[in-house]
């Protein structure tokens, strides 16, 4: 855990709880081993708000566009986040996520692409099925309930781990597609779980 990760998650996490307090349903450890987070993104609290409820350090994709401003760009990074383009595959980006999972690490990617304010739907881009595939990771579902309201529970449904470990030789687009099915799935039904 970095320096910073560590002080986040020590300082402001205890903060946020106290103005958005989290109502948690599921398991807060993580498997060993290589691990991809696929949550809905509703608010950019998502952030600390998941890396308050887990118990490793999660490396979040980012959008390229946080890191244009230097200082910015050393607080992202200092949390262990990597840029991501989000107008295609983003070679870099895909490069550093099996980076950090060979290491055994964790990977937060909000396959939306954005924020999206209605938690009822979720859109999901096969990326990080891919990279999960790839790294041979187990996939943890979650789905937060919002909205962010001041002194409001927001709730963190997480489901149970998709292991993908056992999936070896060569990656089809109907095995991305079909765990890619089966995420989306998972993560619509911790909507009212």
């Amino acid at each position: 855990m970095t320096v910073l990760y560590r002080v986040a998650k020590t300082l402001a996490g205890p903060l946020l709880g106290i103005f958005y307090p989290l109502r948690i349903s599921g398991a807060r450890r993580l498997p060993e081993g290589p691990v991809v987070l696929v949550s809905n993104h509703i608010s950019n609290w998502d952030v600390l708000a998941l890396g308050r409820v887990f118990d490793r350090q999660i490396c979040f994709m980012a959008k390229k566009e946080l890191f244009k401003n230097p200082l910015l760009r050393r607080i992202v990074e200092g949390l262990g986040a990597f840029p991501v383009d989000r107008g295609g595959a983003d070679v870099g980006a895909i490069r550093r996520s099996l980076e950090l999972l060979s290491s055994g690490g964790v990977v937060g990617i909000f396959p939306q692409g954005t924020r999206v304010k209605d938690d009822s739907s979720f859109e999901m881009a096969d990326g990080a099925s891919m990279i999960a595939l790839r790294a041979r990771a187990s996939i943890v579902p979650v789905h937060i309930v919002g909205p962010y309201r001041l002194f409001r529970r927001v709730k963190v449904n997480i489901g149970r781990p998709i292991p993908l470990g056992e999936a070896g030789g060569r990656i089809s687009r109907d095995m991305i597609s079909s765990v890619s099915a089966q995420v989306h799935d998972s993560v619509v039904a911790l909507r009212d779980a």
